[in-house]
């Protein structure tokens, strides 16, 4: 079984990164599988950093380089729902849990994924503020969870009402300017 990267970590990374997007997608294909693409995009910048530093930008997953100089890492995992609720490099900061009428019940923990996302407090803490604002902007996380359709979301449910989504605005973040749920809930029917 593939190891999905947690969230946190990515974010912990985000000050040094700048420009860099992450979106998890977790699909319930049917009442026993879980599917999860994880695709991470850093700018060239970043990108160049990374390489500099002798450190793999991509160690687990598929790395493409872009045309426009940045580059993706995707990583997949695919197993039965236990797998992934057992999995402890799945489940940290992610519950998962079976609910009566063969429903089930993801919950992404929002205050671990952001906390390490929070604004210097020293002296030019301000301008820094600001410096990380201008190079977060435009980028985020996006997290989207699917099946054969969600019954209950404190997310944005697509048109065709199988998929929810959530994302975290990475500028407005550093800004203090969103404010997040403790979690993006989201109850829904497994399958396709």
């Amino acid at each position: 079984m593939r190891k999905l990267p947690v969230l946190a970590s990515l974010v912990a990374a985000l000050p040094l990164a700048a420009c860099f997007d992450a979106e998890m997608t977790l699909t319930f294909p049917d009442a026993d599988t879980a599917e999860a693409t994880m695709v991470m995009t850093a700018s060239a910048d970043f990108y160049e950093m990374s390489a500099s530093s002798g450190e793999p930008f991509c160690d687990e997953g598929v790395e493409e380089a872009l045309g426009d100089g940045s580059h993706s890492c995707t990583q997949t995992f695919t197993g039965t729902i236990d797998e992934a609720v057992n999995d402890p490099d799945i489940g940290e900061g992610m519950t998962i849990e079976r609910r009566d009428g063969g429903l089930l019940f993801v919950s992404f923990d929002l205050t671990e994924i952001t906390s390490d996302i929070v604004p210097p407090e020293e002296a030019g803490g301000e301008e820094m503020v600001a410096m990380m604002a201008e190079a977060f902007a435009g980028h985020g996380i996006t997290m989207n969870v699917a099946g054969k359709e969600i019954v209950e979301t404190n997310g944005v449910v697509s048109d065709d009402g199988a998929t929810a989504s959530f994302q975290i605005p990475l500028d407005a973040m550093v800004l203090g300017e969103v404010d997040l749920p403790p979690s993006f809930d989201v109850l829904l029917e497994p399958g396709s």
